[in-house]
């Protein structure tokens, strides 16, 4: 069974329940000594006024007084059972009924009394008994006790019996005040004791951890400022060195960490594939992929390439995977280079996939003393047929959407992750048609956190994929990523997200970008830039005029208005970026610049009016750019503006 965890408990309180123990502890003892201090006198003052009474009888019955009236004054309740008896254990007279006169001690006290009287009258001491008198008290009782002093003068005796209750008649009440007594006084040097304690002590305690709870949090502005004794003076100097030595290591860690970290990223981003499409002259797929690196550096990676010399534009091999290492910074980017290299190396080489992936496996375990792995999900498409073979090792199982059953996962293990055990991996297989569409990620996609640390989770990653499944693979990932981005906002991205998207018997979607100034006579460039791509794809002459509409009107609003208040700093540029889709045939231009925040599309469609000097500026050319194109959309991100149309034909 797992142990409990220790209650962290205050000084306080700490304090506080020592103290009531002590004072616990001191009244019981103080309280016992009383108690046996005080019966013990009780027990004395009853001896000598049993002795005295017993004394007075004698000399009485010396002096020949035998009457009855011997025994006035001795009352039972206040007094105890009194006894007189001849010197051959005859009663001469008491002062209780039981006791009669002319009959015998012997037969009127038990065993036990008739030697205690013995041994009190051979003594002179006080004997317990079992109190024979009138008493409410079983035998065996504590309470049924008494005292009984017996003495013989000539030919009479004397036996006193007095119950206990009339021996301690005042000792509980006069325990009990005493008890009180002492418990209060005790409480009043506990809280006294208390109160200094936490003066002197306590409190600069909370002052110095009040400073080092704000350290903890990241505040190494916090300083310690307690004194008034030695000991703290010395301790808050301590406090505020530690916390200045702390700011200068972070510092100096920091300043290294940052530079290991631009060098792993360098080292990650060099090895990932960034051309999209990668191939632009195969028609029988659309591929896309991108990673977006954590602060702290892992090693997620993706790859895609041709295998073998025979592939073209409709028949051939496409390998494909997404992986990633465990660990961060340096380390982790150089094991996942060899990963890669291993994986792409053995891929290539026309061996099984499986065989491949496990060749891979044993030379990651090669020289890996500080147990680093990586999780992969490794595919081959044959894009002539649709036939795909595939190794999950130890990864996140993807997506597939099918035409015939909509997304599934696809759970198939082959084996755990590679470098770390000796192990030969299966492999698996799925036969694609026209339109299906694989969703490879890493952890990073699903176990993104917000700020309430809520996990994305593969039900996040499901309802983005149900909403998009009719995109493009580049739409698609944009989906998946804004999705998560949307979801853990204002939250630290604590992992690398890396997503691939492949469309099985599709075109791809073909990319370009052109950067020009943001000068009017640049716009003859972006129309021979658009138009390069357009042509190429047969689009028709109409269709072009009208994106020509819309591209004028928004380029050269941003030349003659988006940089009119901007710094000197500000790059006055504008950026075009072009994407063409196959299916159906379209052209995405994305016009993006760094001016002051304008959202064309926010301006009221113009009416057209009467006069032409009524004709307000600007309205009748967004109007017109509106209605030659598709789609238009606007967005302000990054400190950029970003005008998106789309032209379909």
């Amino acid at each position: 069974m797992p142990k409990r965890a220790n209650k962290k408990r205050s000084l306080r309180r700490v304090l506080a329940v020592q103290l009531i123990i002590i004072v616990a502890a001191v009244t019981v003892l103080v309280s016992a000594m009383s108690f046996f201090m005080v019966a013990n006198g009780e027990a004395r003052t009853a001896k000598e006024t049993m002795t005295g009474d017993a004394n007075y009888l004698l000399n009485q019955l010396e002096s020949g007084f035998l009457g009855d009236s011997l025994m006035n004054g001795f009352d039972e309740a206040d007094n105890g059972l009194v006894v007189i008896a001849t010197e051959d254990g005859t009663i001469l007279m008491s002062n209780n009924p039981r006791f009669s006169k002319g009959a015998k001690v012997s037969k009127t006290f038990g065993a036990r009394s008739l030697g205690a009287i013995a041994q009190s009258q051979e003594t002179g001491d006080v004997m317990k008994v079992i109190y024979p008198g009138n008493t409410p008290y079983p035998p065996g009782s504590p309470l049924g006790e008494g005292h009984l002093l017996a003495m013989s003068r000539g030919d009479y005796s004397v036996i006193i019996v007095q119950p206990v209750t009339m021996v301690y008649n005042n000792l509980l009440l006069f325990f009990a005040l005493m008890s009180l007594t002492i418990l209060l006084a005790l409480l009043a040097m506990f809280w006294g004791s208390f109160k200094l304690l936490q003066n002197i002590v306590i409190r600069r305690i909370d002052q110095e951890n009040a400073v080092l709870a704000r350290v903890a949090k990241g505040d190494l502005n916090a300083r310690a400022d307690v004194g008034g004794t030695v000991e703290f003076e010395e301790l808050t100097a301590g406090i505020n060195g530690a916390i200045s030595s702390m700011q200068k290591l972070i510092a100096e860690t920091e300043s290294r960490m940052d530079a290991e970290l631009e060098t792993a990223r360098a080292i990650q981003e060099a090895a990932l594939p960034r051309t999209f499409p990668p191939f632009p002259d195969i028609m029988k797929f659309d591929i896309y992929a991108t990673m977006n690196a954590a602060r702290q550096i892992g090693g997620d990676f993706y790859d895609f390439f041709l295998i073998g010399d025979d592939c073209d534009a409709y028949k051939g091999k496409l390998g494909f995977l997404v992986a990633d290492v465990s660990g961060k910074g340096v380390p982790a980017a150089l094991f996942m280079m060899k990963a890669k290299a291993l994986l792409r190396d053995y891929m290539t080489s026309h061996l099984e996939l499986g065989e491949a992936v496990s060749e891979t496996n044993r030379q990651l375990l090669e020289g890996n003393e500080e147990g680093v792995f990586v999780t992969a999900w490794v595919g081959v498409l044959d894009y002539g047929t649709g036939h795909v073979d595939y190794v999950n090792a130890g990864h996140n199982p993807p997506l597939l959407w099918q035409r015939d059953g909509g997304w599934r996962w696809l759970k198939q293990r082959s084996g755990p992750m590679l470098g770390n055990f000796d192990r030969t991996y299966r492999t698996f297989s799925v036969d694609c048609k026209p339109g299906d569409m694989f969703l490879l990620y890493t952890d990073g996609v699903t176990e993104a956190f917000d700020t309430q640390e809520k996990m994305f989770g593969t039900k996040g990653l499901l309802e983005i994929a149900e909403r998009g499944y009719r995109l493009h693979p580049r739409e698609l990932l944009e989906s998946v990523r804004d999705g998560v981005n949307s979801f853990s906002w204002g939250a630290e991205q604590s992992d690398d997200i890396t997503i691939l998207t492949l469309e099985v018997g599709v075109p791809p979607e073909v990319t370009a970008s052109l950067e020009v100034p943001a000068l009017l006579p640049e716009l003859e460039r972006v129309n021979d830039f658009l138009h390069a791509e357009l042509d190429r794809r047969f689009c028709p002459s109409r269709v072009q005029n009208k994106l020509d509409i819309a591209v004028e009107e928004f380029f050269t609003n941003i030349c003659c208005y988006a940089y009119k208040s901007a710094g000197p700093e500000v790059p006055r540029t504008v950026l075009v970026q072009r994407t063409y889709s196959a299916d159906p045939p379209s052209i995405t231009v994305d016009l993006i610049d760094r001016g002051v925040e304008f959202d064309p599309l926010k301006k009221p469609d113009a009416v057209t009016p009467k006069r032409i000097e009524d004709v307000p500026i600007g309205g009748l050319g967004i109007l017109m750019a509106k209605k030659s194109v598709d789609e238009i959309s606007y967005e302000r991100s990054d400190g950029r503006n970003i005008l998106t149309i789309v032209k379909r034909w």
